[in-house]
Parts: structure tokens; sequence; C-alpha cells
């Protein structure tokens, strides 16, 4: 029987090597919808790659966090770096739900201008980007270092908003996503 530790180990591993492999695919994509890069015959390639890699890292995603929870010492969410682990690993999958949405409905054109294709691999990075801030996290939890200390991120300090303001917070997120579902549906009716 494999230990929760040793699964979390591994789930992380390749929650990490997706997210890596998706940032980098996501970069390139960027510089060649810019004509930074010049290989049009690479933009196919690269998409491909940015997004399956980033579904293969949005399916580990859960089996690292359920077993991070159940290999973390004490009684779960006690430790501030644990806290931000968990934000910032649902943030990262909160960008990648939403760049998976965008390119299903939006298909090819999402790459049609160079400002959507910006706004679509700014939040493919920001997905890869809050995954990579987790594991870093996570090192610090574990180890006490991880490769970006020289950044001094403040793991141990948790963002706390008063209730007021996570009220308002999460009604404007319910009303956001009314809107744009009702905006999607009234897209697809037209068509």
């Amino acid at each position: 029987m494999i230990s929760s530790q040793t699964f979390h180990v591994v789930s992380t591993e390749l929650v990490v090597g997706a997210f890596s492999v998706s940032g980098l695919s996501f970069l390139f994509c960027l510089l060649l919808h810019l004509d930074v890069l010049k290989k049009a015959d690479w933009k196919p390639m690269f998409d491909n790659v940015a997004h399956f890699t980033l579904a293969f890292g949005l399916a580990a995603t859960p089996f690292a966090v359920l077993s991070g929870l159940s290999s973390s010492p004490g009684e779960g969410l006690n430790s501030p770096i644990l806290v931000n682990k968990m934000f910032l690993s649902m943030a990262g999958m909160g960008f990648a739900i939403g760049v998976f949405i965008s390119r299903w409905r939006l298909s090819q054109s999402v790459w049609a201008t160079s400002k959507t294709a910006t706004v679509h691999c700014t939040t493919g990075l920001a997905a890869c980007g809050s995954m990579l801030l987790t594991a870093s996290a996570g090192g610090t939890f574990l180890r006490g270092e991880s490769l970006l200390d020289v950044l001094s991120l403040p793991y141990d300090a948790v963002l706390l908003f008063p209730t007021v303001i996570s009220g308002i917070g999460l009604a404007i997120g319910i009303g956001l996503l009314v809107l744009g579902w009702l905006r999607m549906n009234a897209i697809s009716s037209v068509h």
C-alpha cells in the first residue's frame, strides 16, 4: 500500500511538470501570435501542447490537493502556508477552467486577434504561475526552502477579509457567473 505522503509527492510532481510545460507552451503561443517568433507552423503545435498539458495538470490537481490534506501534519489547514497553498491551487484551477471554457466556446477564434490571444495566453500563464507558486509554498512548508526563496514571498501571512467584504466578493462573483452564463446562452441562440 502506498502512503499518502508518497502519493502526494507523485501527484504533485505530475501537476508541477504538466503546468510547467503548459506555461512554456502558452509563452511560446503568445510570442508566436504577437509575431515575436516568426514560425507560423509552430502555432498549432504549441496550442495543442499548452491545452493538453493544462488539462493533464488540472486532472491531477485534485489528487495532489486531497493527498496533501491527508498527509499534512495536524488537523487540516492549521498553517498559514497550507491556507495559501489551498488559495493558490484553487486560483490556478479557476484560471485553467477559464482557459478551457474560452477555448471551447471561441474555438480557433481565440487566436484571431492579438488582444484575444494575449488575454488567453496570459490567463493560461496565470494558471501555471499559481500552480508553481503552490508548489513553492509546499517546499517552504515541508523543507523550509523553495526555488523562489530569492523573492522572499510571504507564504506565512494569510490575507483574510472581513465577512462583509467576503460577502460582497461572493455576490459579485455569483453575479458575474450568471451574467456570463446568460451571455453565453444568448450568443449560442443567435447561431
